[in-house]
């Protein structure tokens, strides 16, 4: 089981938005039950990162982290999102 991690500002809005497009993308690439999605705010994942195999962040990527990052922000804008979507699903089927 593979503990990923949504951060933005709050932790509430965005998050929650990439979130369920994250686990509908890995749900429909036949991933479904390998994971476990957190949501957060970007200040608490740098402490959440010491315990998580994958952060994405609709955020600049804070100093600090300690697993690998993958930036949200295309799953907002629309810009690079086929590049981000397969990143996360490279990095799960790793």
């Amino acid at each position: 089981m593979k503990n990923i991690i949504l951060a933005c500002g709050s932790g509430i809005a965005t998050s929650t938005a990439v979130a369920a497009k994250i686990k509908d993308l890995l749900d429909s690439n036949g991933l479904e039950g390998t994971f476990n999605i957190t949501t957060c705010s970007i200040a608490e994942a740098v402490d959440k990162s010491k315990d998580a195999d994958l952060i994405i962040a609709t955020t600049v990527k804070p100093a600090g982290i300690e697993c690998p990052f993958i930036s949200g922000i295309p799953f907002l804008t629309g810009m690079g999102r086929a590049a981000a979507e397969q990143q996360v699903i490279d990095f799960m089927k790793a």
